[in-house]
């Protein structure tokens, strides 16, 4: 049997991200300049992804940039 809640987020369909009003987009003063860059909450799809951890995939981005280059696995 399926959860209520589920059933009735399905009904309602989408929900649009919050932290860029369902854009995909935010203004990121990174760098010194102003500029727009994916929303890393939605990944650009503007859309609220359940369960995501946008946290986590800034801190493995920096983990790969503090390791260095990787060698190629081909």
């Amino acid at each position: 049997m399926a959860d209520p809640k589920e059933e009735e987020a399905e009904e309602r369909g989408p929900v649009p991200c919050s932290p860029c009003r369902g854009t995909g987009k935010l203004n990121s003063n990174s760098g010194g300049e102003p500029h727009a860059v994916d929303c890393p909450w939605c990944e650009g799809s503007g859309v609220f992804i359940e369960g995501h951890d946008a946290q986590a995939a800034q801190r493995s981005e920096e983990e790969l940039a503090d390791a260095g280059p990787q060698p190629d696995v081909d």
